[in-house]
């Protein structure tokens, strides 16, 4: 709960010119007095138990919840004025809402059969998003431009915190996967690795997997600073222009950054279903044997 007032408090300080920001600061302070309401829980022992059962995936469904409620009300682009590209937030989206509610269904205890396509709608949400923002270099306001824009530079922050809820909600399945007994096949591993890091955490590595997806997020937040600001924007768009051209191609660094932590991830993980492989024909055939025969 702490750590939802504080994303909550980030938000608010993220987009306090917007008049979608008092919602935030209201949230955080409700996160907060709910954090001392379970401390206060915690310290009465018995009732502390009770009250905080199974609360490990309730906290990931609360700080998921507040990830998506966050993207709804931030900017899923950015306004440029001077090329008339308005502002765009998660509400007022198709695809944005589409993407909330593929998460939220994910993560809903009746309909846990359908989490694994609805995670899959979310997926492709997210890319027919990131589509749709590199077709606008295609229009004539922005050909016309002649200046070096990059998908970055429209995305706003809105679309980010609904990736890392995607990715949150990806981890929740995988993790909830774990709780089978039997080995995992490789073909319930690769398509969890489409997400950094999620293979292995379907192996039940759980920290090795989700320090590589944090590394991936660190890779995502670089690439995010080689953004140009929606305030730069805002100003040179008060007189008529927009910011001056620079060179861009320092973004390729963080883009390479995480292509090759995604690979590296996916070796790791081939070995450690490889380890997992032989531990499993190891405890087959304990003596290495094949069809023997005592005589």
């Amino acid at each position: 709960m702490l750590a939802l007032g504080a994303l909550f408090l980030a938000a608010f300080l993220l987009t306090r010119g917007n008049p979608n920001a008092g919602i935030f600061l209201f949230l955080a302070v409700v996160c907060l007095g709910a954090a001392i309401v379970f401390l206060f829980a915690r310290s009465l022992g018995r009732f502390g138990g009770t009250i905080l059962s199974g609360q490990g995936r309730r906290e990931r469904d609360l700080l998921l919840g507040g990830l998506l409620l966050i993207g709804l009300l931030t900017p899923w682009s950015t306004a440029i004025p001077t090329l008339r590209w308005s502002q765009t937030f998660g509400w007022q989206s198709p695809l944005a809402l589409v993407v909330t509610g593929a998460l939220i269904v994910s993560r809903l205890q009746p309909f846990r059969r359908y989490a694994v396509p609805a995670v899959i709608v979310a997926g492709l949400g997210l890319l027919a998003w990131a589509g749709w923002v590199c077709a606008q270099f295609l229009t004539p306001a922005f050909r016309a431009s002649g200046f070096p824009f990059l998908p970055i530079d429209l995305v706003g922050d809105g679309c980010y915190v609904s990736l890392l809820a995607f990715a949150i909600a990806v981890d929740g399945i995988a993790r909830d996967a774990t709780d089978d007994d039997r080995p995992a096949r490789a073909s319930q591993v690769w398509p969890f690795s489409i997400v950094t890091g999620e293979g292995l955490v379907r192996l039940r590595y759980l920290g090795r997997g989700r320090l590589w997806m944090a590394a991936a997020a660190f890779s995502v937040f670089l690439l995010q600073a080689n953004a140009i600001g929606p305030a730069e924007f805002q100003f040179y768009g008060s007189v008529g222009s927009l910011p001056p051209p620079r060179p861009r191609g320092a973004a390729l660094i963080p883009v390479a950054l995480g292509l090759l932590v995604w690979l590296v991830s996916l070796l790791d993980t081939q070995q450690k279903l490889r380890v997992e492989q032989n531990a499993d024909e190891s405890f087959e055939h304990p003596f290495g044997s094949r069809n023997s025969t005592a005589h």
